[in-house]
Order: C-alpha cells, then structure tokens, then sequence
C-alpha cells in the first residue's frame, strides 16, 4: 500500500466455497479482513459498516464474490469500507465544559416537573355486565358432558 490510500478489489469466491452454506457470510467477513492485513502489513484492520452489510446483505448463504473497496489509513490503523461510501475516521472529543453540566440537572428538573402535571391519572369507571343466574346455569349445563353417554365411535360388542 503506497501512501494514505488504496483501492482493492477483493475475491471471495475461493475462500467461501472452502466453507458449508451457512458459514459463507461469516468467512466472507474473515476472508476480506485477512485479505487486507496481508496487503497493507498490518493487523490493525477496520471493516467499515456499509462494507460488513454489503458482505451480508443477500444472506448468510448467499454471498457476493467480488467487493470493491477503499482503504484509508488512520493514524496506526487501517480502515476499510465499500468504494462511494466515507470513511469513518476518529474524531477526537474535546473536553466539556462546566456549563454543560450544570444546564443539564435545570432540563431534568424542568421536564420532571411537566411529566408530573400530565401524568395526572383520569379516573374511569368500568360497568361489568353478569348474566343474570338461570343464564349462567344454562351455560354451565351446556358445557356439561354426560359420561353416561357412549362415544359415538365405540363399537358394538
């Protein structure tokens, strides 16, 4: 790999038919990263997300055979996503501020306060509806099997 950038164009189809079906996806991922450790000498190699769904995009049986890829590297590191996509590099945080901290617990409180005057409970008052007796009776009797009775598909001795 010559200077900050390159560009791959990574066979797969050899390496996943080495595998059983439904490890193809898994040694798609594995077969690219081995891949671009041997080109770029290092171990320090990053998959980019849209590369990893492009590689699993169609299943895990039934994998692409060919990706296009850029490689970018980023300080110690190399990162590696699908050609027309940006590369994610580190961004590095800036420390906050006290101001930040202290405005948070004020919006906490703020929306504690508002939640509580719409959380007030609104009281509804449910009619339950009982058959009257003689109806339930009916039902239980009807429900009722008679074991007395012989099943319809017994034979006659």
């Amino acid at each position: 790999m010559k200077g900050n950038e390159a560009e791959y164009i990574i066979p797969l189809r050899k390496e996943i038919m080495k595998v059983a079906k439904y490890d193809r996806a898994k040694k798609a991922v594995i077969a690219v990263r081995q891949f671009l450790q041997k080109h770029t000498k290092s171990e320090n190699v990053l998959l980019g997300s849209e590369l990893n769904h492009k590689l699993q995009s169609r299943g895990r049986k039934n994998v692409i055979t060919k990706v296009h890829v850029k490689v970018l590297k980023d300080e110690d590191k190399y990162r590696a996503e699908l050609i027309g996509f940006p590369i994610e590099t580190t961004k590095k945080e800036e420390p906050k501020t006290k101001k930040a901290k202290e405005e948070k617990p004020k919006k906490e409180a703020e929306k504690i306060i508002e939640t509580k005057k719409v959380k007030e409970p609104v009281k509804e008052k449910t009619v339950k509806k009982e058959l009257p007796k003689e109806k339930a009776e009916k039902v239980r009797e009807e429900k009722m099997v008679v074991k007395d009775e012989k099943p319809k598909n017994e034979k006659k001795k």
